[in-house]
C-alpha cells in the first residue's frame, strides 16, 4: 500500500468570505464584502467584524492619515497585498522525499468611480503553479507565473445600505455553493473552480434578508487547453428557510459546452448555524458528454462534501469534514476523504491554522494522509 505524507507551511490569507458566519445570522457575503459574491476585499463594516472576531478583539478605526487618505482617493480605493509561501514535502514507500517551495504574491484593488460604478482586479505572481487535477477527459488550464484571477466592472442599482441589485462583467471565478476557500476539495477541484479558472462572464446579484439569486453567463478565459474553451450559463439561488439567517438552502446549476466536452452540473447545498456551531453540506451531480468522434457516451460524476464546525471562541474555530467522489465508467474513480482543521485568528492580519486530511482510493487501495500548518498574512486594507 502506497502512503503519501504532505506537510505544508504557508504564509497566506484565507478568503474572508467565511461561511461560518452563518452561525451569527449572515445569510450571504454582501454585508461584509465589497463584491456580493464574497471572497474579496472587505467593506468598512466587514473590516469592523474582521477586527472584532480576532483574538485582539479591538475596534476598527479608519485611518486619519492625510497621505493615506489621499492615496486611497478619499476612501474610494480599497486594496491589500498578500503573500503565500508554501513548502510542500511528500514521500511514498521506497521513494525519495520530495520538496517544493511555492511563493505567491497577490495584489487586490477595488476602486469606486462613482456612487454606483466600481472596477476591481486581483493580480497574482508565483514561482510554481498549483493547477487543479488534470483529467483524461478534462485537462487543467495553462497556468502562468503572472496572471489575473479577477478583473470586473460592476454597477450597483443604488448606493448605500439599501443596495441589493448589482451587475458585473469581466473575469472571475464562477459562483459556488458553500463558497469555501479550500480549492482542493472535490466540489471545487472537480468542477473548474481552481486557482486559474477565471472565465469571462456577465452576472447579476439580487439579494435580500432571506434570498440570494445569482444568474450568470460565461465564456472562455483564454488559458484553457485547445478544444476546451467553454461557453455556457447558470444560476445560483438560495433561501433562508426559517427566516432567522441561519438555515440557508440553495442550488447551483449550470450548463457549459466546448468543442471536445459538454457538462451539466446541479449542486444542492445547505449552510446551517446554531450559535457556536454549524453544518455545511453540498452534493454536486455533473454529467459530461465527450464531443470527439468515436468518443464515449455521457458519464456522471458525484462529489459530496460535509463539515461540522464549532466556534470555541470567536477567534478559534474547529471543523471536521468528510468527502466522497465517484465517477462512472469509462473514467471510473472512487475516492473518500476526511479531515480536521483548527483555525485561530490572532489578528485581522494574522491567522494560524492546522489541519489533517486522509484520502483513500477505493479502487486501488492507496491511502494518502496529509498534515498542513498555515500562517496567514495580509496588509491592512
Amino acid at each position: 500500500m502506497r502512503r503519501t505524507v504532505l506537510v505544508l507551511l504557508a504564509l497566506a490569507a484565507p478568503a474572508n468570505a467565511l461561511p461560518t458566519m452563518i452561525r451569527l445570522g449572515y445569510v450571504n457575503c454582501a454585508a461584509c464584502h465589497v463584491a456580493p459574491q464574497g471572497g474579496g476585499l472587505l467593506n468598512a463594516y466587514g473590516r469592523s467584524i474582521d477586527e472584532a472576531q480576532s483574538l485582539r478583539a479591538g475596534e476598527y478605526q479608519p485611518t486619519t492619515n492625510a497621505v493615506i487618505r489621499a492615496l486611497s482617493w478619499g476612501g474610494r480605493i480599497t486594496e491589500d497585498l498578500r503573500f503565500v509561501g508554501q513548502e510542500q514535502v511528500s514521500t511514498s514507500t521506497n521513494a525519495p522525499v520530495l520538496g517544493l517551495f511555492r511563493g505567491r504574491f497577490m495584489y487586490r484593488n477595488a476602486t469606486e468611480l462613482g456612487r454606483s460604478l466600481r472596477v476591481s482586479a486581483t493580480l497574482v505572481g508565483e514561482n510554481e503553479s498549483a493547477a487543479r487535477p488534470a483529467l483524461v477527459y478534462e485537462p487543467a488550464v495553462r497556468p502562468t507565473q503572472v496572471y489575473v484571477t479577477s478583473a470586473l466592472v460592476s454597477w450597483r442599482a443604488r448606493s448605500g445600505a439599501g443596495s441589493n441589485l448589482e451587475f458585473s462583467a469581466g473575469r472571475d471565478q464562477l459562483p459556488s455553493g458553500v463558497n469555501l476557500p479550500d480549492l482542493a476539495i472535490y466540489v471545487r477541484s472537480r468542477n473548474r473552480l481552481g486557482y486559474y479558472d477565471a472565465p469571462t462572464q456577465i452576472k447579476m446579484f439580487w439579494w435580500g434578508k432571506r434570498y440570494h439569486v445569482n444568474p450568470y453567463f460565461f465564456g472562455p478565459a483564454g488559458n484553457e487547453r485547445s478544444g476546451f474553451h467553454e461557453t455556457g450559463g447558470g444560476t445560483l439561488a438560495e433561501f433562508d428557510v426559517l427566516g432567522h439567517g441561519r438555515t440557508v438552502a440553495g442550488v447551483n446549476a449550470l450548463h457549459g459546452t466546448s468543442a471536445k466536452l459538454d457538462r451539466t452540473m446541479v449542486g444542492p447545498y445547505a449552510r446551517l448555524g446554531f450559535g457556536k456551531w454549524g453544518v455545511f453540506a453540498e452534493h454536486d451531480i455533473t454529467t459530461r458528454t465527450p464531443n470527439q468522434a468515436g468518443g464515449s457516451s455521457t458519464f456522471r460524476q458525484d462529489a459530496s462534501y460535509a463539515q461540522v464546525f464549532w466556534a470555541a471562541r470567536e477567534w478559534l474555530v474547529a471543523g471536521v469534514a468528510g468527502e466522497r467522489l465517484t465517477v462512472q465508467s469509462p473514467y471510473r474513480e472512487s475516492l473518500v476523504a476526511g479531515g480536521f482543521q483548527l483555525t485561530s485568528r490572532l489578528s485581522p492580519q494574522f491567522t494560524l491554522a492546522i489541519s489533517t486530511r486522509i484520502q483513500h482510493n477505493q479502487l486501488n487501495g492507496r491511502t494518502s494522509p496529509a498534515f498542513t500548518l498555515q500562517l496567514a498574512m495580509k496588509t491592512p486594507q
